[in-house]
């Protein structure tokens, strides 16, 4: 079953940094179900939760109230955890820490079952209480290094950068950078042909645009191309939309990504079965009817030139890496540095 996205609500979280995240994601679902429509009537399986402790309505940074989807569950286990920017009146003090305890183990035990954590501005002191930062370095703004550093002496701050993440966190330094992190775990996590498509959407600087060639005419069929590619996408429809002959179009793609769009676009497919392979229970003859494929055979030829395996290899091998992940992370071990 695929694993769903949630984002941690608490009293004094803002509403701008919960927002981000519930519209980043139902964008990206609304844009699943259109890509696919033709093709499947379920659409994006993933789903994105509103959490909050005990399921209770919060208070915002603006004394407005929030419900919340519902309360922690360890019975879950979820991809991805956004822990938002928050203020308190009183600051953020060891009180108030304490009051969000039942969070912060939760955080720590989503954490060792596989969740990747994000988190932006203040909402990093959690991930630092929790332990999942080791000693740094953190991105956070002047104004608010010197209170961290009093509170975690050892946890070193970058005040110059903007993002930082590993393997399974990743940090930003205020609510105007979480677009970009969001989106970069999108093409981490899911398909980077769709975090471009999202950054193109959300207006975000080319060099943040995940997966896209800085060519602004390659850059715009691999968008179309991400957008067509399960509805028997043309080549010759890409070169009329962008205005361009086929040659001029695989002259681009050539020396930009060193292959056809032709080729791009059975990568594509084949990026978005494997996607569909970790993340569903859906039959192989599914998956490959939904991302594109008119008949088996030709999917697991494609599947098998670009991975070395038939699909059925690949979630295998996928399903056991997770469980040896698991087990691993039962066993004492240091804790991850950023």
């Amino acid at each position: 079953m695929a694993r769903d996205l949630a984002v941690i609500a608490f009293d004094g979280v803002h509403l701008s940094s919960v927002g981000l995240f519930l519209d980043l994601f139902g964008l990206m679902r609304r844009r699943v179900a259109d890509q696919f429509k033709s093709r499947d009537e379920i659409g994006m399986q993933t789903r994105t939760r509103l959490l909050g402790q005990g399921g209770h309505p919060v208070k915002l940074a603006g004394d407005r109230r929030l419900e919340v989807d519902e309360g922690l569950n360890d019975q879950v286990a979820l991809l991805l955890i956004h822990v938002p920017d928050f203020e308190w009146p009183d600051g953020v003090t060891t009180m108030g820490l304490g009051n969000l305890r039942p969070i912060i183990g939760w955080l720590a035990r989503q954490h060792a079952a596989g969740a990747h954590i994000s988190a932006t501005g203040r909402g990093i002191y959690l991930l630092a209480e929790a332990g999942l930062i080791g000693n740094g370095p953190v991105p956070l703004p002047q104004s608010a290094a010197a209170a961290f550093r009093l509170r975690y002496p050892r946890i070193r701050v970058d005040a110059r950068t903007a993002i930082l993440e590993n393997d399974t966190i990743a940090l930003a330094r205020g609510v105007v950078h979480e677009t970009s992190m969001l989106t970069r775990l999108v093409a981490r996590l899911m398909s980077f042909s769709m975090a471009g498509a999202l950054a193109d959407v959300m207006g975000l600087q080319e060099t943040e645009r995940d997966g896209l060639s800085d060519d602004p005419l390659v850059a715009a069929a691999q968008i179309w191309l991400s957008a067509h590619s399960s509805a028997g996408a043309r080549i010759s429809e890409l070169a009329v939309h962008l205005a361009v002959s086929q040659q001029t179009l695989i002259r681009h793609f050539r020396a930009r990504l060193g292959m056809t769009p032709r080729a791009y676009l059975r990568l594509l497919r084949v990026w978005n079965a494997q996607s569909q392979l970790r993340e569903t229970s859906r039959p192989i003859a599914q998956i490959a009817t939904i991302v594109g494929y008119d008949d088996l055979k030709s999917f697991q030829e494609a599947f098998r030139a670009h991975t070395g395996m038939c699909a059925t290899r690949y979630r295998v091998e996928c399903r056991a890496s997770a469980a040896a992940s698991s087990i691993k992370d039962m066993i004492p071990h240091p804790l991850p540095i950023v």
